[in-house]
Formats: structure tokens, sequence, C-alpha cells
């Protein structure tokens, strides 16, 4: 039996760090700033918020060509393992079909699946694949895993503010019915997308509201199997959250994932958005 290798696009949030030391191969993302296009792993956050400042462009985000996902694939099977993928949602991105037209080159070496998540939504369910493959589990074995796992994956989040997520048309179904709701320039919609589909579930009117939301969401989920975090600037809310989820009189600070969330999350959510990822037990 063939050892497996998990591949996975920029779009999972996972440091390069923890991509190779548990032998993740990352596909990266593209990033257009106006006339401008650049690949998610020349980018740091800093990099792409001072060019978003600098460019006064919106940015818009590109999957990557099925070509980069074959060279990938070839690579590995060549080497003699079989692969799984990993991708953002297909209801949302064309990442995935990216990777499943390149995969059948390769019938049943190459296996793709549609994480019906994003950021490190999709990044617990990559790592876990990744441990898994690491353990000597087969391919068979680690998709119909991440298949029961993306069922049980919601990223929870909250927006600063609506306008991007107008202009990159991932929430257009739901706009009109946050619109409605909220009446005001001045408030923050609370979200929930579980395996490829966004769900209004509230709407606050303050960070203090927004964390509060965000922990009893949480809390109303638990018993959990995994807890992370994200944010796009503005890391002190994501600590709190933690730290408010935190078992009483333990520090979990450092166990508990927290990452600032990468282009493919950014620039459709935009600053000072803050999300919580759980695996429900």
């Amino acid at each position: 039996m063939n050892t497996v290798r998990i591949v996975a696009d920029s779009g999972c949030d996972l440091t390069p760090d923890l991509a190779e030391r548990f032998d993740i191969t990352l596909v990266p993302v593209f990033v257009s700033f106006g006339d401008e296009m650049v690949s998610s792993d020349e980018l740091t956050s800093d990099d792409f918020w001072s060019r978003v400042e600098r460019s006064g462009v919106p940015p818009t985000t590109a999957a990557p060509a099925p070509g980069a996902f074959l060279q990938v694939f070839r690579e590995l099977v060549n080497a003699g393992h079989d692969v799984v993928c990993l991708t953002l949602p297909s209801k949302h991105s064309s990442t995935f079909n990216a990777a499943w037209v390149a995969a059948q080159e390769f019938g049943e070496h190459v296996r793709v699946v549609d994480s019906g998540s994003i950021s490190l939504g999709m990044g617990l369910q990559v790592l876990r694949a990744a441990q898994d493959a690491l353990a000597g589990q087969s391919a068979e074995t680690i998709q119909r895993a991440l298949e029961n796992l993306r069922e049980r994956t919601s990223v929870l989040f909250v927006l600063d503010t609506l306008e991007w997520a107008r202009r990159g048309g991932r929430l257009e179904r739901l706009l009109p019915l946050i619109d409605r709701a909220a009446r005001s320039l001045h408030v923050k919609p609370v979200l929930e997308l579980t395996n490829g589909e966004f769900r209004l579930i509230g709407i606050v009117r303050s960070s203090k509201g927004a964390l509060q939301r965000l922990e009893d969401e949480v809390r109303s989920r638990m018993p959990l199997e995994a807890l992370a975090a994200a944010y796009t600037r503005g890391r002190g809310a994501a600590v709190e959250l933690v730290s408010r989820l935190s078992m009483p009189g333990a520090d979990q600070s450092d166990e508990i994932m927290i990452v600032e969330a990468g282009p493919a999350f950014a620039a459709h959510a935009g600053p000072g958005a803050i999300g919580a990822v759980v695996i429900r037990a």
C-alpha cells in the first residue's frame, strides 16, 4: 500500500511551519490588487494589508489553475504516494474544480475532498488528515474520516463591516436578510458556515456584543473535539475569546490555535473580523 500525502490550497491558513512539520503540500491561491496578481505564498498578513492600503482597490481572489495541482499531484504520485487533497468549498470557490480536473489523470491515486469550510475550519481538517496519513492510514480511510469531520465543522464569525462581503459576492443570498434585520449601518452580522452553507445566526451592535454572542454560540455546541480562532487585524479580540472559552484555572491559550486569516478569507471579510472554529464531538 502506498503511503499517503496531504495536499491543500492555502485557504486553510496553516502556517508554513505546520505544513512542513506534517508533510502537507500547500498550493497557493492568488490575490488581485487592481492589475497586479500576487500568489498568496508571497504575502504575509502585513504585506496583504499594506498592498490593500496602497492600491486603494478592493482585493479579489482567484483559484490556482489546474496545472498547479497537476504538478504537485504528479510529483507525489511518481514518488510512490497516494494523495488526498482538500480544498475550499466548491459552492464558493473554483479551487475544488481545479483540483478535481487535475486529479483525473491519476485515478484512485488522488482523491479530492471538498472541506466545506474556510480558514482554520478547513485547516483543522487538513491537520487531522495529515496526522492520519503519518499514522499510516489509507487514502480511502482518510477520505471517509474527512467526510464525517466536514459535517461536524463550523466556522462562527462576526464581520466588522459588510462592504467587503458585498463586493466579494460570497454572501449575496444572505445580504438582503442582513439588511432587513439591521436597519442600520452600525451593526455586525454573526454568521455560521457549515458544510459549505452560510447562515445568519444573529445581529450585534458592538464588539463586546460580538464576543459575547460568539462565546454563547460556541458553548451551545459543546462538547467539542477541537476549537480554534481566526481574525483579520485585531488579535486581541481573538485572544480574549479563547480566554473566555478556556477552562477555569487553566491557561489553554497556547493549546488553542489562533491565527490571522490569510487572503482567501480576508479579501471577502475585510478588517476586524473574528471567527471561532468548532468541531463538534
